[in-house]
């Protein structure tokens, strides 16, 4: 095969795209026992007896490169950079054993490609709206309760092929929604917690055709230490799943009828997260200055067929690890704080196994990513 069919046909193989959609998960400071930030991926994390509200601000920004076809005599160099940015909002109001919580999250995606086989390039924008109303109750002095209630919406403005022009562009829109479930369990200066999020699901109407959509789910365990008012530990664990979405199926464009894929060009939505494990620990140089910090081993696999969800069958994935720094520092004092968190990343893989529609490896992969996170919030 010719490397820009190649390029064409890899950009409609199907898959799950790498994104949980979930401004906590990317946000996530691994440890918050002395910042209380208000965006925790277990919604039992924050104790009902006091408010707490804050907003959030992330950028982070992607890049990839690789080789389709490297075994060929020409193969195609293709190089993509993506551009993301959140803005969330979130509080919790105590109500006598109990809490009630609103959070809301604007997340935009930005991508822009490029083929050493064609001279423009592709650009493509995704949007989602992610809202969770939340409940939180006090089942024991010790152990607290949560449930939360999640929606979203999407919207894509994308090309879907490298060879797709920007007459034949398709957008379209989709809702989907779900819940999450979480407990607390805090026992002198230790604290345990664990939570669920099943994949959400919904429907989306693409060139007047009704399809079932979902976005991953995700699972996981905390455990904290408070070893004094000036340091704490953490350990996180979190594991995602996977339900199949009718976008992972060959799509055509509205003009020409082209093949086109509809999660866009960008090769990193085939990397699909399993299992990430982070260690963190908080220390206050000062009662109102600290600094924090964590390291993450994050596990995913490659996967290029549309029929299947990671696990299904290990003979058609490629696994990649990689290890994820967070460092940075926080303000706080008796109903203020602050915080900032910054990010960096890479992965890498000699080649990843495809073998289907004609290509049979992506080669020299390689990916790097930074981004940095602001936190404004206070407690009464």
């Amino acid at each position: 095969m010719k490397p820009v069919k190649a390029l064409v046909a890899i950009c409609l193989f199907g898959s799950q795209t790498v994104l949980a959609d979930n401004v906590e998960e990317r946000a996530w400071p691994v440890t918050s026992l002395l910042v209380p930030n208000p965006f925790q991926v277990n919604p039992a994390a924050i104790p009902t007896d006091r408010t707490i509200i804050g907003g959030l601000r992330l950028v982070r920004t992607e890049e990839s490169r690789y080789l389709i076809n490297p075994n060929n005599n020409t193969p195609a160099q293709i190089k993509h950079t993506t551009n993301k940015k959140d803005v969330g909002l979130a509080f919790q109001i105590p109500l006598g054993g109990a809490a009630f919580g609103l959070s809301g999250n604007e997340h935009s995606r930005q991508i822009s490609g490029k083929s050493d086989q064609r001279n423009s390039e592709a650009f493509e924008e995704f949007w989602v709206r992610d809202y969770k109303m939340k409940f939180v109750v006090d089942l024991l002095p010790e152990l607290r309760g949560a449930f939360t209630f999640r929606y979203q919406s999407h919207q894509a403005d994308l090309l879907g092929g490298y060879g797709v022009g920007n007459d034949d562009r398709t957008r379209y829109k989709g809702t989907m929604s779900g819940y999450s479930l979480g407990v607390n369990y805090r026992v002198q200066n230790v604290s345990i917690g664990a939570f669920t999020a099943p994949p959400l699901r919904g429907k989306a109407t693409i060139e007047g055709e009704q399809k079932i959509i979902s976005d991953p789910g995700m699972g996981g365990l905390e455990l904290g230490l408070t070893y004094s008012d000036r340091l704490s530990l953490g350990l996180s664990v979190l594991k995602w799943s996977y339900k199949h979405d009718d976008r992972d199926e060959d799509a055509t464009s509205p003009e020409d009828q082209r093949d086109i894929f509809l999660r866009g060009v960008e090769i990193d939505q085939y990397f699909r997260k399993t299992l990430a494990i982070g260690i963190g620990a908080e220390f206050a140089i000062l009662p109102v200055v600290g600094i924090k910090g964590s390291i993450t081993r994050q596990d995913g696999v490659f996967l290029f067929d549309p029929t299947r969800v990671p696990g299904d069958n290990k003979d058609v994935e490629t696994k990649v690890t990689s290890n994820e720094l967070r460092v940075g520092g926080f303000i706080r004092n008796k109903q203020f704080f602050a915080e900032l968190v910054l990010l960096k990343a890479s992965k890498s893989k000699d080649e990843v196994r495809v073998r289907r529609n004609g290509v049979n490896a992506i080669g020299s992969y390689e990916h790097d990513d930074s981004s940095n996170v602001v936190v404004l919030g206070a407690v009464f």
